[in-house]
């Protein structure tokens, strides 16, 4: 039957499109190694990439390592670890900067927290290279020289940042009186950026080569709940002039480096929600590297970490300045974008040609603007839910007309079918005229659902990727929108749903069955209608429960909807459906099949007349 195969053919594709997105969205099959390796252990090729990054980029060759540098003559190394800090409080974090390195030791977020309540420390605390970016450079002597190994002068002060204030902090490394290296922070009380300038005073003849590097090698911890999920969305990336450039260690155990040249404007790591990124604006940057390893993580999943650094020129002169802002917060949206530099582009909201656009121009401002009224985040969902159904009505009216109108027309459609059997091209002509005269479609109920699939895959980037919902509670058994809401804890991972069942997937699952038995009249559908709810229930399981009320309130809205065209309004007749020919439009696209079919079917009848 016709609309039995129309039909068919259009749940396959809208299913085969609904798996192609939800597989490229979904985190990759992390391999085993052969030896798992603890979440705080470092990784000793790690290391050495990070150094073989920083010797090359100071533009030297054949030097061994960085324990060779902190023998070098010129610039000394410590003996003990300087104690000396300076504490620095904000509305927005509580930073400490210390002597070791002149670096930042702790970055603590007072306005997020950890899944187990704890403050948010985004300085790697296991193995400090430095929390923002070490100055590496070769000496006289021929070592290379890492300033997060240098004994700083740092004022042992605490700085207190209302709002709308700003202060500086100075730390020195000093050879003599006359050569030096000075390193300012500029930090402010609204920002998680914070402004660095290295200022090298009296070293050209203590210099050695043309260039040396800025390396930011603090792996950003994680501070979620499912290693699966921060790792999914940990990235390094290199923001260049011509676009951006995307580094992911995908392998346990096995080392990514990536090397570019060019007008670098940014370099950055992230994970699922925070970022650190080190931006050149006034500092012109030669050239990239990133290097990247992942290890296995104590449930199963793994940890990414990321060294990123730029190589700057060196002019050896008598005072050099280095300059460069590095932020190190939470990925909001206008925050990042306020950089100016394209740093927003490391989040995540679906094809950049197509979804990116709805989901930042259309989807994050309404989300907001709803917030702005309404303060639970679940609520704020549900009346976004309902917002967009508003919106998509026509489309899922004309969807739910049309598929009623082929129900009404089916016995016509069998009529001919059975009368023209033996002929499949008169068949074809006589099926196009008949949806012709009745004002039918038979791709008119899947078309408004492939319109609505660009704003459905918008909405599902933004509610699995805005912070805004993470550890944003609902109500009842659901208290994070950003992960399942595990309902039902199996205590094992049962292979297709993982650890838990969620409770808004087995409503959604209802309610997609219910739907199913109003839309679906031919027996020979009735396995598709039972199969569909139980395949969506095994995609939407591990989703962020955020997603899953969406698509649920969605679901019931229409069907509702459902409910009130094929029970409530006038039921449609043949009659009702017929078009009057004194209207009839000359154009449309069942008439240009129509003029297709009839031209066609004239073409090949010339041809066998020709023959005969």
């Amino acid at each position: 039957m016709e609309s039995t195969r129309t039909t068919t053919i259009g749940i396959g594709l809208i299913m085969a499109i609904f798996f192609a997105w939800f597989l490229l969205n979904q985190p990759k099959k992390q391999p085993a190694p052969p030896k798992p390796i603890s979440a705080d252990t470092s990784v000793a090729s790690k290391t050495q990439a990070v150094d073989t990054m920083q010797q090359n980029a100071a533009g030297v060759t054949n030097v061994a390592s960085a324990d060779t540098a902190r023998n070098s003559a010129v610039f000394t190394a410590p003996t003990a670890i300087p104690t000396a800090e300076a504490h620095i409080e904000t509305p927005l974090f509580s930073a400490i900067v210390s002597a070791r390195g002149g670096a930042i030791s702790s970055w603590m977020l007072k306005l997020y927290k950890t899944w187990d309540k704890k403050s948010v420390q985004l300085v790697n605390q296991q193995d400090f290279k430095g929390g923002d970016a070490n100055l590496k450079f070769v000496a006289s002597d021929g070592k290379v020289v890492d300033t997060k190994d240098l004994a700083f002068k740092v004022d042992s002060v605490n700085l207190t940042l209302g709002e709308n204030d700003s202060t500086t902090l100075k730390a020195y490394y000093k050879l003599d009186s006359s050569r030096y290296i000075e390193k300012t922070f500029h930090f402010n009380g609204s920002k998680y950026s914070v402004a660095i300038e290295y200022k090298l005073v009296g070293l050209q003849n203590t210099i050695a080569g043309y260039h040396y590097s800025a390396i930011v090698e603090n792996p950003l911890p994680y501070v979620e709940q499912r290693s699966t999920d921060e790792s999914n969305a940990a990235l390094a990336f290199v923001g260049m002039k011509n676009g951006q450039e995307e580094i992911n260690a995908s392998k346990i155990g096995e080392e990514v480096k990536k090397s570019y040249n060019g007008d670098v404007d940014y370099v950055a790591a992230r994970t699922q929600y925070f970022v650190e990124a080190l931006i050149t604006a006034t500092s012109k940057a030669t050239a990239a590297e990133v290097t990247g390893i992942a290890k296995a993580a104590p449930d199963g999943g793994m940890i990414k970490e990321y060294a990123v650094g730029v190589t700057l020129p060196m002019l050896h002169q008598p005072e050099e300045y280095v300059r460069f802002d590095y932020y190190l917060g939470p990925l909001e949206y206008d925050r990042v974008k306020a950089m100016g530099v394209g740093l927003e582009n490391t989040m995540n909201f679906g094809w950049s040609f197509l979804v990116r656009p709805i989901s930042i121009h259309i989807m994050l401002p309404l989300l907001n603007f709803i917030h702005s009224f309404v303060s639970n985040w679940g609520l704020v969902i549900i009346f976004f839910s309902i917002m967009i159904k508003l919106i998509t009505i026509p489309l899922s009216t004309g969807q739910m007309k049309s598929m009623r109108k082929m129900q009404v027309l089916q016995p016509k459609v069998a009529e001919v079918r059975e009368k023209y059997k033996e002929d499949p091209k008169k068949m074809n002509e006589e099926l196009l005229a008949l949806y012709r005269t009745y004002g039918v479609n038979p791709a008119g109920g899947c078309l408004p659902m492939v319109l609505q699939m660009p704003i459905l895959f918008a909405l599902y980037a933004v509610l699995r990727n805005v912070i805004e919902l993470r550890q944003a509670p609902f109500a009842l058994w659901i208290h994070d929108l950003s992960v399942p809401d595990g309902l039902i804890q199996f205590g094992t991972k049962i292979p297709l749903l993982g650890n838990q069942l969620s409770g808004l997937t087995i409503l959604l699952g209802a309610t997609m069955l219910i739907q199913q038995t109003f839309t679906v009249t031919d027996p020979r559908q009735k396995m598709m209608a039972y199969m569909m709810p139980v395949i969506f229930t095994f995609m939407f399981n591990n989703l962020p429960s955020g997603v899953a009320l969406y698509y649920l309130m969605f679901n019931l809205f229409g069907l509702a909807q459902q409910f009130y065209i094929t029970k409530i309004a006038k039921p449609i007749t043949l009659e009702s459906i017929k078009v009057d020919p004194k209207k009839k439009k000359s154009g449309g696209i069942m008439a240009k099949l129509q003029e297709m079919e009839k031209t066609a079917s004239a073409t090949r009848r010339q041809q066998y007349l020709g023959k005969k």
